[in-house]
């Protein structure tokens, strides 16, 4: 009251014009303060945002930034931190994704100790740690990061492919701490194979066999051989493409492969190593241990060989494909093929793959998925399609709270 008194007598002591500009202050001040009021409270009933940290900034984790550039900014994760090999950039109050490259060439020198000590310290539950460098190294923390909380998501398969004692800590330890551990894109890039196969379980179906083809990159190359082209130049085409790994004789040693169906097998509950696999390598055994120089240059002297293998192939009306098989009592078969060439695998383009599941339910006609299974940007699609499955985690227990 003595304030309201003293105000009306500073009023009556003011010239005219002076009580209008000071009554006109009080109310501007006041649409301020309830403004303030109201952008606080929505901030109050906005969901929180997980927090996400990208290790890798090569072709997958490249693309992932322009695919969370795109998003519309509610939508996307808050971006606090990023690292590739050499340096590492921490920004708590957020980095916008369409300058993170840019500014991640001012961070400082990568430290992975400091990176898990950053992503464990503070609400771990809330991280969301994308591994898209396909580092063994990287892969080893995993443990230590599911262990505090942390949500892990990669399109690596080097974790899920290590020994299987290790496959199982980390499955047990996401469960026992609530965290997500998620790597569709660990098989067939952007296709939605394993979260397939999961739906499958879930409802009671039992997967008795799974087949096909998971190498876009020999996708590739069958399908140049098919048409004529020497192996060798083949090779080297979907090296210059991209398609290929630098040293091809990763993709051709057959490895790639065998993981992902290492990693279906032991999705479905198979415990195996990856010595328990048969797996048939394109590697000349002659250049097995060569220099990749030397080896590009003798490879044409197997073109014949190629050649020649492929045409017996077409004269009995089938084509060549690389593909896998896992049977029902969990033996696991990866080699190249002689497949119908009207058949669903024999007509497979680019660097499609296709994988067609038998269980219980779909005996008489199995259910086949095919698609682009390698590249930057579905594989990207493919871990934005996880990282919001953990987001909807996020949501669905702030909701759940009393």
């Amino acid at each position: 009251m003595s304030t309201l008194a003293n105000t009306e007598k500073q009023i009556t002591l003011e010239p005219r014009t002076g009580a209008r500009h000071l009554l006109e202050n009080l109310l501007q001040t006041g649409a301020r303060i309830r403004r303030t009021a109201s952008e606080l409270l929505g901030k109050l009933e906005e969901p929180p945002r997980p927090r996400l940290f990208l290790a890798g900034t090569g072709a997958v984790g490249s693309a992932l930034l322009e695919q969370l550039s795109g998003l519309p900014p509610r939508e996307r994760p808050h971006l606090s931190g990023l690292c590739n090999s050499r340096l590492l950039l921490i920004r708590e109050r957020g980095i916008e994704a369409p300058a993170a490259l840019e500014l991640l060439e001012q961070g400082r020198p990568t430290d992975w100790e400091a990176i898990i000590a950053y992503l464990t310290l503070t609400d771990p539950r809330q991280v969301i740690f994308v591994d898209a460098t396909g580092s063994p190294d990287v892969a080893r923390i995993y443990d230590r990061l599911l262990g505090a909380g942390v949500n892990v998501v990669t399109p690596s398969k080097r974790a899920n492919t290590f020994e299987q004692s290790y496959y199982e800590e980390l499955h047990r330890t996401a469960s026992e701490q609530g965290a997500s551990y998620r790597y569709e894109t660990t098989v067939g890039a952007g296709l939605p194979i394993l979260s397939t196969i999961g739906n499958l379980l879930r409802s009671g179906d039992t997967v008795t066999g799974i087949t096909g083809v998971l190498s876009g990159t020999m996708t590739f190359l069958f399908n140049q051989l098919q048409e004529g082209v020497p192996f060798s130049r083949a090779v080297v085409e979907a090296r210059e493409r991209g398609y290929a790994e630098p040293d091809p004789r990763e993709d051709l040693s057959g490895e790639d492969v065998a993981r992902k169906f290492l990693i279906l097998a032991r999705f479905l509950g198979y415990r195996l190593e990856r010595n328990a696999l048969q797996v048939e390598s394109l590697i000349p055994e002659e250049l097995a241990t060569a220099g990749l120089e030397e080896f590009l240059e003798r490879l044409p002297d197997y073109d014949d060989y190629w050649q020649q293998k492929m045409r017996r192939a077409q004269r009995n009306g089938n084509t060549l494909r690389y593909a896998g098989s896992l049977s029902a009592d969990g033996f696991v078969s990866v080699g190249v093929q002689e497949v119908p060439l009207s058949s669903p695998m024999g007509q497979l383009n680019n660097t499609d793959n296709l994988v067609s599941i038998r269980s219980r339910r779909y005996s008489q006609s199995p259910l086949v998925i095919q698609g682009p299974g390698a590249g930057r940007e579905v594989t990207a699609a493919g871990l934005l399609g996880d990282l919001f499955k953990v987001s909807a985690g996020f949501e669905t227990s702030r909701r759940g709270r009393p």
